[in-house]
């Protein structure tokens, strides 16, 4: 083996310059470009695609535009946007210990892994739409709204539905095991038929009293009032009547074929 010809320091200089190098490369990967909106800061690391980016803008500014109309209240909540350039990065970004999740939400920051591996398992669109819906009826989380009701609108506006299969054997009796099972299984797509039965109790009230009154709910919440009757007084019945008519809904329903 041919021996090397630099003296030690000189070597130890070398080292030190590959190690500099090295480092700069893994800096500029992690560094964020922006691109910025009214309402949602893009960032996006190197070897992202800015027309990714561009069209993700696009499409989380039309998503917002339909969540604020449904459920009737504005917000001028702006949202940073991480889009990771690997799955390693996202869930080193995000805090997560799995890939399950496409997108993440969490206290103002939408993390995102690339945009094209969400595109190759057909999520993401799906992905974002539940982490957006999630982002704006925070608000109202915070003033009572319940998690298991915030969660059946993200199931149902994300239109995940589709591509679930109703759950065999469900035994639900009250709207607070929904929340148990949200915070057993807290992983989407681990908790498939959780959110199966999230998507069919949103289906339940837009069926029973129609998508005015439904999506009207959460303007209700104001921190004050008990979540009773803020049921009673948007639907016009008691709370444990809708509750158990909800129970036998579930229970008795059947997927529909699309």
């Amino acid at each position: 083996m041919r021996q090397s010809t630099l003296h030690p320091s000189a070597r130890a200089v070398a080292l030190g310059i590959t190690l500099l190098s090295l480092a700069a490369g893994a800096s500029a990967q992690d560094t964020f470009s922006t691109i910025s909106s009214v309402y949602f800061d893009m960032k996006y690391q190197g070897g992202v695609q800015e027309e990714d980016v561009r069209s993700l803008l696009g499409y989380l500014q039309g998503e917002r535009a339909t969540i604020i109309q449904q459920v009737g209240f504005d917000s001028t909540k702006k949202i940073e946007v991480r889009i990771y350039n690997s799955v390693g990065r996202f869930l080193a970004g995000a805090g997560v210990k799995q890939p399950w999740r496409g997108a993440y939400y969490f206290k103002d920051v939408l993390h995102v892994q690339p945009v094209q591996a969400l595109e190759q398992r057909g999520i993401l669109e799906s992905a974002i739409s539940y982490e957006l819906a999630m982002a704006y009826l925070e608000a109202a989380r915070h003033k009572g709204c319940p998690q298991w009701l915030q969660d059946a609108y993200a199931v149902h506006f994300s239109d995940e539905m589709k591509r679930l299969s109703q759950p065999v054997g469900v035994r639900l009796s009250s709207f607070s095991d929904l929340n148990q099972d949200i915070q057993q299984y807290p992983n989407p797509p681990q908790r498939d038929d959780v959110h199966y039965v999230l998507g069919q109790t949103m289906k339940f009230f837009i069926g029973k009293y129609g998508e005015l009154r439904t999506y009207g709910l959460f303007r209700e919440f104001d921190g004050m009032t008990s979540v009773e009757t803020v049921f009673k007084r948007v639907f016009g019945e008691e709370y444990h009547g809708i509750e158990r008519a909800w129970a036998g809904s579930v229970k008795s329903s059947k997927k529909v074929p699309h």
